[in-house]
């Protein structure tokens, strides 16, 4: 998998610990979605020169609020190994962008999912259009993914 400028996805490694595990001794599903919204997070400030979400909301005026989220789960998540999310744009509408994150573990696919953020102006909380620099950025890292 390859973005349009022929590069791989961003990759974010998390590391699993005890407290993150439930008494199967396998990650709370719970934590999940946080590694994945964290590797999102990590996606942002690679691409912005370390601003994350903090920093577009505060200094930048506009932020990304979710507006959809779903997870598919494929194998379990322990500390024993790090855990690798794959990140990738995988559409820019006009207010929107829509990422992609592949977690693995031990080379297999432990989860997969789909997160939707629309474009706001921070003050007031309104729909905007996507800024120009994010969208002159974000082109040419999309990622096609099949859909199922």
């Amino acid at each position: 998998m390859k973005t349009k400028s022929g590069l791989p996805p961003f990759e974010h490694e998390i590391r699993v610990a005890w407290g993150d595990c439930d008494p199967a001794r396998i990650a709370y599903t719970g934590r999940i979605p946080n590694w994945a919204l964290d590797a999102i997070n990590a996606w942002w400030e690679h691409h912005l020169g370390g601003d994350g979400w903090f920093q577009m909301e505060l200094d930048r005026g506009y932020g990304t609020p979710f507006v959809h989220m779903s997870l598919d789960f494929r194998h379990v998540i322990t500390p024993r190994h790090r855990l690798i999310c794959k990140v990738a744009p995988t559409r820019l509408g006009s207010k929107s962008i829509e990422f992609r994150v592949e977690g693995y573990q031990d080379g297999n696919l432990c989860f997969e999912g789909r997160f939707v953020c629309v474009f706001i102006v921070s003050q007031d909380f309104t729909s905007r259009a996507a800024p120009p620099e994010i969208r002159e950025m974000v082109e040419p890292l999309i990622v096609e993914w099949p859909e199922k």
